[in-house]
Parts: C-alpha cells; sequence; structure tokens
C-alpha cells in the first residue's frame, strides 16, 4: 500500500477522535460538493435553455437564407433560377421584411412586417408556434396577419375581434412629409389579426407576418424580395450554399441557421462561460477553507511529522502526505457533488422537478454535457491543489 494515501487516507477518514480540524475538513468536502453540484446544474440549465432557443429557431428559421450583400432589396428571378436547378432543394419562400408603424384601437407601436409566399408555412415549421388563433394570411379577399405575442401585448389585439383592424404605416417614397396631412405622405395598409405566435424574446417582440402580395404593395415594390428562405434536403445544405456562392460569387449572402442567430448563440456563449467563470471565483474563495483545515491539521500533526523525520523520512514525502490530505478532501466533495448535480439534472430531465410558466414547455429544459463535467472536475481538482500548496509546504519545513 502506498505510504502517502494511508497516511493521508487515516487523517481524513479516522474516527478516533472529533475536533474542530475534523469539523473544518467536513466543511471543506462540504464546499466542494455544493460548487461542483452548482456548477454542473446551472451549465446543464443554461444548456437546456440555449437547446430550446435553437429549437424554436430551427422550426422558425429556414435552412438557408439568401440576402442582398449590398443593397435591401433585389430581383429574385436569377437565384430562382439556380436553385430550380438544384435537386437538394425542395422549396423556396420569396419573403419582404421591413420595418412599419402599427395601430390597432388607440395603441401604436413601431413593428417588423414579414411579406411572405404561400412556400412559407412549408418552408418553416413557424405554425407549430401559434398559440391563439389560426395560422391565417388572407380570406376572401381580406388581408390576416399573425402577430409576435409580444407586439399582441402591446397593442392589446384580440384575435376573436372582427371588427377591428390592424393599420400598418410607412413614408411613401420620394414624398416629402407633409405636417398639416401626414396621412397623404404615408402608404397604409389594414390587416386582421388571425392568431398570435409565441417564439422566443427577440424573435416575436416585434413581429408581424402578413401576405407578400399585401407588403409588397405597401413598401411600394413589384417582384422584388428582401430574402429568398430554402428548405433543404438533409444533410445538403452545404452544396447549395456553395452551388450559390460559386454563381454569384459575393453578390448575395447564404446563411444557415447558425448564422442567422449567430448573435444569439455567442451571447448564450458568453453567458455560459461567464457564469462557468464566476461560480468558479466563489468556490475559489470558499476553498480557502481548505487551507485554514490543513495548517491546523499540520499544527496538530507536528509530533507525527518530527517522528516521520527521526525515522528517515525526506521533506518530500512529508509535502506529499499533505498535498494529498487536500487532494482527497478535493475529490471526496467532487464526487459527491457530481453524483448529486447529475442526478438532480437527471431528474429534472424525465420528471420535470422546476415547472417553466409561461411558455409552450412544461418544465424547464435541462442538458448535460460530458464537457461540462470534465471542465467542471478538472476546475474543482485545480483549486484543491491551489488550496493545499502552502499547508504541504509548511508541513515539509516543520521541525
Amino acid at each position: 500500500m502506498n505510504l502517502v494515501r494511508f497516511i493521508a487516507g487515516r487523517y481524513l477518514f479516522s474516527k478516533k477522535n472529533t475536533n474542530a480540524i475534523n469539523i473544518i475538513s467536513g466543511i471543506s468536502v462540504l464546499i466542494f460538493t455544493v460548487g461542483a453540484a452548482v456548477m454542473i446544474i446551472i451549465l446543464s440549465f443554461l444548456n437546456g435553455l440555449e437547446g430550446l432557443v435553437k429549437q424554436m429557431n430551427n422550426s422558425f428559421d429556414p435552412d438557408l437564407k439568401i440576402t442582398a450583400r449590398y443593397s435591401k432589396s433585389f430581383q429574385p428571378d436569377s437565384v430562382l433560377s439556380v436553385l430550380n436547378q438544384l435537386d437538394e432543394v425542395e422549396l423556396v419562400s420569396q419573403t419582404v421584411e421591413d420595418n412599419v408603424v402599427v395601430r390597432y384601437g388607440e395603441a401604436q407601436e413601431i413593428a417588423r412586417v414579414k411579406g411572405v409566399d404561400q412556400h412559407f408555412r412549408e418552408v418553416t415549421s413557424m405554425d407549430t408556434f401559434i398559440v391563439y388563433g389560426r395560422y391565417a394570411l388572407e380570406h376572401k379577399g381580406k388581408n390576416l396577419a399573425i402577430f409576435g405575442s409580444a407586439i399582441s401585448a402591446s397593442l392589446n389585439i384580440n384575435v376573436e375581434n372582427d371588427q377591428t383592424q390592424a393599420a400598418l404605416f410607412v413614408p411613401k417614397k420620394g414624398v416629402q412629409y407633409n405636417s398639416l396631412n401626414p396621412e397623404a405622405s404615408l402608404n397604409t395598409s389594414y390587416a386582421m389579426p388571425s392568431g398570435i405566435v409565441l417564439l422566443n424574446e427577440d424573435g416575436d417582440k416585434d413581429l408581424i407576418i402578413s401576405s407578400l402580395e399585401m407588403v409588397r404593395e405597401l413598401f411600394e415594390l413589384e417582384k422584388e424580395v428582401t430574402a429568398l428562405e430554402v428548405k433543404v434536403a438533409s444533410g445538403e445544405i452545404e452544396e447549395v450554399r456553395e452551388a450559390v456562392l460559386a454563381q454569384f460569387n459575393d453578390a448575395y449572402e447564404v446563411r444557415d441557421r447558425s448564422e442567422q442567430n449567430e448573435a444569439a448563440y455567442k451571447v448564450f456563449k458568453t453567458e455560459k462561460w461567464a457564469t462557468f467563470a464566476i461560480l468558479t471565483l466563489v468556490v475559489l474563495i470558499a476553498a480557502f477553507n481548505t487551507i485554514g483545515a490543513l495548517t491546523m491539521l499540520v499544527l496538530e500533526k507536528k509530533k507525527d511529522i518530527s517522528i516521520l523525520k527521526s525515522m528517515g523520512a525526506e521533506r518530500g514525502l512529508v509535502q506529499r502526505i499533505f498535498l494529498s490530505e487536500g487532494m482527497f478532501i478535493t475529490w471526496v466533495g467532487l464526487i459527491l457533488g457530481l453524483v448529486l448535480g447529475i442526478g438532480f439534472v437527471l431528474m429534472q430531465k424525465h420528471y420535470g422537478i422546476i415547472p417553466l410558466q409561461g411558455s409552450f414547455v412544461d418544465y424547464f429544459p435541462v442538458a448535460l454535457k460530458w464537457t461540462d463535467v470534465i471542465s467542471v472536475s478538472l476546475t474543482i481538482s485545480l483549486l484543491g491543489l491551489l488550496a493545499s500548496v502552502y499547508p504541504s509546504l509548511k508541513a515539509a519545513d516543520t521541525k
């Protein structure tokens, strides 16, 4: 049996007596246990939220989105002719998106209107996120519109009221604003609310979806679009992207789902690692308790150290004993913390301990990643090692 591990284990697990050192050592184990468990749980919650947002974006955003690099709108014919020749392309939806002022009853807001054609519903799965009303953009020659949940709340939208229409305003092209008769310098379209869609905070906070024809008329466009949204056969996204870029060089941007939401995903990653850093700092501060416990242990075991040295123990052996003592404290706490943290995450995943209100999912999403488990294990072990170095050096110098 390894002498260093044997002596360190006896110091930690011996039941011969219970004193302040044992209590402080137990508190050190508890600190590492709680630290490891909290880090695993919080990182898993952040992973779950990121996965939920990606799932929602994957349902609303197309496989590929093609936009003009140097202008807001473009004629789609040349791009459509290329896409129609690609077997990997299943459907293409033409869309026009821009800002408007919307008025409903007495309320008024700035919004982002998106005009879509008949293929949009198949290119995305946006209709699955309708929480009130239905997916409909036209009915008996009347324009209908779907409102994001946030702006519908601001405007007090009532999809069951078939008497009040939403009015959408944009400035007319080339017409100077007339303060005496403002409506003369504005294009106006009317749409009856048909449904309310619940996406993420950024996705639906100011979103209005209506027919492509109405939005083109509102912005005085003929056949122009602001984007082509493409549904691609599974696993063929890069092939389609390369085909379009090869044909048109840098005239268009072709973005996949992750690139369409690049800012949001970067925020998630930044938040995750910022949270990890804060939790690490908290555990580091708490780990000073381990320094105190080992320092007191060194003082208590001065007689043992003297006996070991008189028997020929070298300075390095004594140092390794107390360094191993600190690592035993760290690893016991780490293992207990991982068991508790992973166990809680699995229970949340399968049984939904913590509910999530105001969302289309019933329980707070979690996702356990083994890279997080490895990162937490390495971080806690490093903190324990740092906390053990000074007491072990002090023990080695004890006479």
